[in-house]
């Protein structure tokens, strides 16, 4: 990382922190439509009370982007977990929280990034960025998560032994983003705190349960509690009710276990089964703490399936980012020189994104771009690979297809972008300029993408042209 990086990163914070009117009403919006549980705290339970704190917290937010904010983070931690667990109290889900958070995370990205896109340390400034504002909504993930557990603790006080461990496992899975981590975690705490002897976590792939961690199980005994939970040798003969998401039975036979379902927004991740081969009998406490234990997997296999996408995807349009594509590219390319296969490559660059941001405003700006990348992903076949590679210019990589086949695409493309420019479907009317070039032998996609870079700009001249050339006759 160069220090020009980081002092172009603090001068950036300056001005994006002083001028964060629009960004937070913008982001408050957004909390009423993801999180609305949210607006049950305030007063009369509308945005007008949430938008001046989202314009306060988003500005503490960009200050964060400075190599030294002088910002008592500390004791905003301390502000934010007493806040969750007056969330808590009012029945306010935490994954509610963790979803404002992540709002605010991507309206600073989404900012940093049209404010540096093109310009020469413009990858080092947003992985600066993201890191630094990554680590402060880690932290403040944290101390709302104990902000909770705060509160749980003082509804549940006979039950410390179980708290201390769903303690111990929340922070753990708040830090971690690897599944078999946070299954190891899971399993650990809650054979110490329920004092079982064995247990196995598996997680969806598909339409399938994988198995991801066992503990204190010989090999293939974990088959003993199937997907369904009711093999030969167990039957279901409780279900917990409560508050939980997490669907958690209770199941006896030749083992004494408890299975959950891993649960959240309504999604199963996975499934969890902690057991014993000695009699025992489950309190409803020891279900409850199941369930909890089961929430908090779920939610942290949540978190790192998002962080995968996200680190794979664009924020904005849902395509592979610049990173992802040209990974997909290179594979291709190593392919088509392997198999000696076709391979197209398509480069497209909306014609007027800077008219429309600048007479309509960013956000008119984004949703074209989204117009854009919706209609390429629908013209394209399920083999073939669409990205963003950075403002308003995408790329497509087409194994097994040449030029001919991109002309079509492109063709299509430009028929339903026509279709909704008449039918006023679109904010504005959406144009673009096309390059596309085929893979011959001893090309590397560096130098693929330098003849479809060209031939874009051959493209983009000649529309640029038309389109003047009709204004004039307009005249």
């Amino acid at each position: 990382m160069t220090e020009r990086a980081g002092d172009l990163l603090s001068e950036l914070a300056d001005r994006l922190s002083a001028d964060a009117g629009e960004g937070g009403l913008v982001a408050a919006e957004s909390l009423r439509s993801l999180a609305p549980e949210i607006l049950k705290v305030h007063k009369d339970g509308s945005v007008d009370e949430l938008a001046p704190i989202s314009v306060r917290f988003l500005a503490l937010l960009f200050r964060a982007l400075q190599t030294d904010s002088h910002i008592p983070w500390l004791e905003y931690y301390g502000i934010a977990r007493e806040a969750s667990r007056r969330y808590a109290e009012k029945g306010i889900p935490l994954e509610a929280l963790m979803e404002g958070l992540t709002i605010f995370r991507r309206s600073v990205i989404a900012r940093v990034t049209d404010e540096v896109a093109g310009t020469p340390h413009a990858e080092e400034v947003m992985r600066l960025a993201q890191g630094r504002v990554g680590d402060v909504i880690e932290r403040l993930n944290s101390s709302f998560i104990r902000g909770y557990l705060d509160y749980t603790e003082a509804r549940h006080l006979a039950r410390q032994s179980e708290l201390h461990g769903l303690y111990h496992i929340a922070s753990a899975l708040g830090r971690s983003l690897d599944v078999t981590e946070i299954a190891e975690v899971g399993l650990r705490e809650t054979l110490q705190v329920l004092g079982l002897q064995a247990g196995a976590v598996w997680v969806r792939e598909g339409a399938r349960l994988k198995l991801a961690k066992t503990l204190g199980m010989q090999p293939g005994e974990e088959e003993e509690f199937t997907e369904s939970g009711r093999s030969r040798l167990v039957r279901v003969v409780e279900i917990a009710s409560g508050p939980a998401e997490s669907r958690v039975d209770r199941i006896t036979g030749e083992w004494s276990a408890i299975r959950a379902e891993l649960r959240t927004k309504g999604v199963l991740l996975g499934a969890m089964t902690v057991a014993t081969r000695l009699p025992r009998t489950f309190e409803p406490s020891d279900l409850a703490f199941v369930a909890a234990v089961a929430d908090q997997i779920a939610v942290a296999l949540d978190r790192a399936r998002q962080h995968t996408r996200e680190a794979r995807t664009d924020y904005l349009t849902g395509l592979a980012n610049r990173p992802e594509f040209e990974r997909a590219i290179d594979r291709a390319v190593a392919a088509a020189q392997r198999h000696k296969r076709r391979l197209a490559l398509m480069m497209i660059d909306l014609d007027n994104l800077k008219a429309i941001n600048d007479t309509h405003g960013h956000h008119v700006g984004d949703e074209s771009i989204r117009v854009l990348a919706q209609e390429l992903q629908r013209a394209v076949r399920a083999t073939d690979t669409c990205g963003r590679l950075g403002g308003d210019e995408f790329g497509v990589a087409m194994p097994d297809a040449d030029e001919r086949h991109a002309s079509e695409v492109a063709i299509r493309v430009r028929q339903s972008l026509e279709e909704l420019n008449q039918a006023g479907k679109s904010p504005v009317p959406v144009q673009f300029s096309i390059g596309i070039t085929s893979w011959r032998p001893g090309m590397d996609w560096q130098a693929m993408y330098q003849v479809a870079d060209k031939a874009l700009y051959i493209d983009k001249r000649r529309r640029h042209a038309g389109r003047k050339a009709v204004g004039h006759a307009a005249e």
